[in-house]
């Protein structure tokens, strides 16, 4: 009987594991194979150059030689998801945490205003920036997305993608048409992902992001949080 082969998931696992074991190849081959495409996505995602590349080189020195007392980055991948997934959650959440302190920083008057001048018109934000900013900011989005659409839309949703009903069931328990239920649930999919999209715009309106990417940063925090 034949041996079935582990899954990506399995084999990133294995492979972080070796990197974190201190294999010299491994860890090469961790950056040969994913440097670049980080770079690339923080880049089409909103970040300059000097911040996408600044951005992944601490990356990687976090998850090899981190600073202080912080646990090596690598230790936190469990498998969930995808590595390239893991990577690049972990990296756009840095993303958005560097965008937002950016738009708080605030240069000092060269002018010999008094103290109480410079702070006045300091803007000043509404709260200190999350430890967590790319998970709070996908789970605001989707609660948002949600809250706009039919309870019974959302409802069947939940049942047609947590609890595996089919929409022939469905139907049975509307006593709908099973083409009513496949057209509220396409209609109620679309609604809420470009909610979800104009939602996380809205809040950092720097940020470009496909739904593609906003679904495999979903997977990825599973791991990263």
């Amino acid at each position: 009987m034949p041996v079935e082969a582990p899954s990506r998931h399995e084999q990133d696992l294995a492979f972080v594991q070796r990197v974190l074991a201190g294999e010299p190849s491994a860890a090469s081959e961790l950056r040969s194979r994913y440097h670049g495409k980080l770079v690339g996505v923080l880049r089409a995602r909103g970040a300059n150059q000097t911040e996408a590349e600044d951005l992944v080189a601490d990356l990687w020195t976090d998850c090899f030689a981190p600073r202080g007392n912080r646990q090596i980055l690598l230790t936190k991948y469990q498998g969930r998801c995808a590595l390239e997934s893991w990577l690049l959650t972990v990296a756009t959440n840095r993303l958005v945490d560097l965008k937002r302190r950016q738009s708080f920083r605030v240069d000092v008057p060269s002018t010999p205003d008094s103290p109480e001048d410079f702070f006045e018109r300091r803007a000043q934000p509404e709260k200190l920036t999350s430890e967590k900013p790319l998970l709070n900011l996908l789970r605001a989005a989707i609660q948002r997305a949600f809250a706009k659409q039919d309870e019974d839309a959302i409802l069947m949703l939940k049942l047609v993608h947590l609890h595996q009903l089919s929409q022939r069931e469905i139907s049975r328990m509307w006593g709908w048409h099973e083409s009513k239920v496949s057209r509220t649930l396409d209609v109620t999919r679309q609604n809420v992902a470009k909610i979800i999209l104009a939602e996380l715009k809205k809040v950092d309106p720097w940020l470009e992001l496909r739904w593609e990417d906003f679904v495999e940063l979903c997977a990825g925090s599973s791991d990263v949080f």
